[in-house]
């Protein structure tokens, strides 16, 4: 990846898997106030569509930058490493802990339980922020990062995202019947 799209470096923050969400919002707004169509409202068209060009590269960058699933890919790719999302993860006891995260999630959805639905979500919650510790922890250091080690706690993170969201639907569709 050529440094002209590295995000990092277009919010003046260090390439890390820790960002100042503070900064990195308040930089983010910095550089979409400086490509706004206004400042560009009596330009030429080739400056408007370079300042469009900019504000969603400035756009792409932040939502990279401000999820941790998209940065941790992102740093992946830095390092060298290609992200494909039809991966699967080759860690068996990993596997077995979502098989039965399913199974009670499907079990408690049947049964329209409400208590046991909400107490799944909090664990789900509990496990995604322990998640994103390792994965920090994995990408403390970009330069000696091990590529399927990455990608694999990666893919965790994103299995408890999604096993969350079904949850949380689950408790809304319980909810509504109320």
């Amino acid at each position: 990846m050529s440094a002209t799209h590295q995000y990092f470096p277009l919010f003046g923050l260090p390439v890390s898997f820790e960002v100042d969400q503070d900064e990195l919002t308040r930089r983010y707004r910095e550089l979409q106030k400086s490509v706004h169509p206004d400042r560009y409202a009596h330009a030429g068209e080739r400056e408007k569509m370079l300042a469009m060009s900019e504000a969603a590269r400035i756009n792409d960058a932040y939502q990279t930058l401000r999820d941790p699933v998209k940065r941790a890919r992102y740093l992946l790719e830095l390092s060298g490493g290609k992200w494909q999302d039809e991966q699967t993860i080759a860690d068996p006891e990993f596997l077995m802990a979502q098989l039965e995260l399913r199974e009670e999630l499907e079990e408690a959805t049947d049964a329209d339980d409400l208590d046991a639905l909400e107490a799944l979500a909090d664990r789900i919650a509990k496990q995604q922020q322990s998640q994103e510790k390792i994965l920090a922890r994995e990408f403390s250091d970009v330069d000696q990062l091990h590529l399927v080690n990455g990608k694999r706690e990666i893919q965790k993170l994103m299995f408890y995202r999604k096993l969350r969201e079904e949850t949380e639907r689950a408790i809304s569709a319980v909810m509504d019947q109320l």
